[in-house]
């Protein structure tokens, strides 16, 4: 073959590669416009078996949506044991008569959290509308991918975000500074509550969240509630309510899984506060978790006043059915694995100074007979999981309104 000849040749193999090459770029990109299309198509049928019909939409504070949506219609009632219910939106426990905190003093309180303009119309409860971020952030995607679910080790605890019927999950560390009441069979507790002071842990990322909260629980069974900042969840870090549940195998927070029934017209689960400032002035949101006395179920109720903002049919659960077995108070917080260890509380170990430090007090629980009694009359044991990072004491406040006193936090790792 003469040089000529050679260099045709070649040129005309090189066309052809190119040409491949082109079209095999192509078919990729033509492959994720269709995938990318499959997936939004799949996103919208989410949201619109998430959101349910509005009759009222109401601005938060942070731009989040809220959507008055029907009582019988909200998302509680998708889960099968809930189907054939008897709740009303009249509905009003039997509860003892739990602590109420009249002192004054120079903490913000009344904790304004509800929602502005009067709230809901009347038989219909404020939903946090679910957008298509929200799905994306939480991980949805890859349910759709059909991405391998990594088994846990060490430390490494799995949170379920749910629908009822999916379920994304995401690997890391949880890490505790709180004082608690043991589990032990022989416990009967009706209920926790406490005041909590409300702050807002800086520079967390997307894959971190800190709280301040309390618990009750029995075996697999517990309920939490308290306050939150979670990038993860919202897609900023702002401080918010939270409540999460678990049953079983099924997790979630707020009602990201049907199951806490709405009743507050003016009251969401994830509503937004206004932190305290480190050195004051303090912001503080009283609550509390109470099992009603005739039907098993658990309320939750907030502010001074006990506001009632709902709860979780006893049907839910196979231990807290009954009576509570064990309590929390304190703080938590959540990393991925890789991610250092966010600040929780205030962002600054306990010193005593409770406008600087992280606290629950008037910290209570009730027992078998409904008896709202302190932390302070039980055995209760501190745990801190991490203590070069996170510090917890039960300090013996001389101030009465401060009843039994938790205070906690620490700055986590630095970045």
């Amino acid at each position: 073959m003469s040089h000529l000849k050679l260099l045709q040749h070649l040129r005309a193999t090189l066309q052809i590669l190119v040409a491949i090459s082109l079209l095999s770029s192509y078919a990729k990109i033509e492959a994720r416009q269709s995938l990318s299309e499959v997936e939004d198509l799949e996103l919208e049928r989410q949201l619109k078996l998430l959101n349910k019909p509005a009759i009222k939409t109401i601005k938060g504070r942070y731009g989040d949506i809220y959507d008055c949506v029907d009582f019988y219609e909200q998302p509680a009632f998708d889960h099968p044991l809930l189907k054939n219910h008897y709740f009303h939106p009249e509905m009003k426990p039997t509860l003892p008569n739990l602590v109420r905190d009249d002192t004054s003093s120079d903490i913000n309180r009344p904790f304004n959290i509800r929602l502005k303009g009067g709230g809901c119309p009347t038989g219909t409860v404020p939903i946090r509308r679910t957008t298509k971020d929200d799905l994306i952030r939480q991980g949805f995607l890859s349910q759709i991918r059909g991405a391998d679910d990594l088994s846990p080790d060490g430390d490494d605890i799995k949170f379920s975000i749910t629908d009822g019927t999916n379920a994304t999950r995401f690997r890391g560390y949880v890490r505790y500074a709180i004082v608690r009441i043991p589990e032990n069979s022989t416990n009967k507790i009706a209920g926790a509550g406490a005041i909590l002071s409300v702050h807002n842990p800086q520079n967390l990322s997307d894959h971190q969240f800190s709280a301040g909260y309390i618990k009750v629980q029995n075996d697999n069974d517990s309920i939490q509630a308290g306050w939150i900042v979670n990038p993860h969840d919202y897609g900023d870090a702002h401080t918010r309510m939270y409540t999460y549940f678990k049953s079983g195998k099924t997790a979630c927070f707020n009602i990201r899984c049907p199951g806490f029934v709405q009743i507050n017209t003016g009251v969401a689960l994830d509503g937004q506060l206004t932190p305290s400032t480190y050195g004051g002035p303090v912001q503080e949101l009283p609550l509390y978790i109470a099992r009603d006395t005739s039907s098993g179920d658990w309320w939750l109720l907030v502010e001074s006043n006990n506001i009632k903002v709902g709860f979780w049919p006893s049907k839910l659960f196979a231990n807290l059915g009954g009576f509570a077995t064990g309590a929390e108070y304190g703080g938590v917080v959540h990393s991925s694995r890789g991610v250092p260890e966010p600040s929780m509380g205030s962002g600054y170990f306990p010193s005593g100074d409770l406008k600087k430090d992280a606290y629950l007090r008037n910290s209570t629980y009730l027992n078998e007979n409904n008896q709202a009694k302190s932390l302070n009359d039980i055995f209760a044991e501190l745990y801190a999981t991490s203590p070069s990072l996170y510090r917890v004491y039960q300090y013996p406040d001389s101030k009465p309104e401060n009843g039994a006193l938790v205070i906690y936090g620490g700055p986590g790792e630095h970045m």
